[in-house]
């Protein structure tokens, strides 16, 4: 057997349901004024996303002092969801066409923040959380090989951006969506078949009910 030295091959998509399908259809003329050759704004970003970063593990093992200052080391009783060394969650895109992304980005995000209502003035608390981010590993053939699922996720940041006259070479120019969670799952898609079931997995280009 051979050892891959391949790394970071991945499907991330951010979910269909980060808006209502009425609010991403109003995004549509952009798109078209644009000639993007996607269908919705959410397969757009999608597009442009570069990489998505993934918490260690960070243990704080408590100490106590015994005879003659000798200090002994225990195993924390943490829980276990929370040994992570950051519950954070950082989304990089690549910034093109004339930052076009970043500010749809910036636009969907902010009125995502907003959309706290059940939708007859009521405070909802479900609202307060995106759909689970699901971050999908491959193999060299393509086929999955453990799924990371995040759960309970919330917005917290976008970078700035920075608008320069001078800056008009062809160069490489990125942004940070940063996201928080509280749970997070580990799974291992080993099964006897080789073949990829795409039954069960979400397109790269979703439907949106509009």
């Amino acid at each position: 057997m051979r050892l891959s030295t391949i790394s970071s091959q991945f499907v991330f998509n951010l979910p269909s349901t980060l808006l209502p399908g009425e609010i991403i259809s109003g995004y549509q003329e952009v798109l078209e004024k644009n000639w993007v050759q996607y269908s919705n704004v959410i397969d757009y970003l999608n597009s442009t996303i570069k990489s998505i970063s993934f918490p260690g593990l960070s243990f704080d093992t408590p100490e106590q002092i015994r005879i003659r200052g000798k200090k002994i080391s225990y195993k924390p009783v943490t829980n276990v969801h929370d040994i992570l060394s950051s519950r954070d969650l950082d989304i990089t895109f690549r910034s093109v066409d004339s930052d076009l992304n970043y500010f749809l980005m910036w636009d969907i995000l902010y009125k995502h923040y907003m959309a706290v209502s059940d939708g007859n003035g009521a405070s909802n608390i479900d609202n307060h959380y995106i759909d689970p981010f699901t971050l999908k590993c491959l193999d060299i053939n393509r086929d999955v090989i453990y799924t990371v699922t995040f759960r309970e996720v919330l917005l917290k940041s976008l970078s700035d951006t920075t608008f320069d006259y001078s800056d008009q070479a062809y160069s490489s120019k990125e942004f940070t969506a940063g996201f928080s969670y509280n749970w997070i799952e580990v799974d291992f898609n080993l099964t006897k078949s080789k073949i990829l079931d795409l039954s069960g997995i979400s397109p790269t280009i979703q439907q949106i009910g509009m």
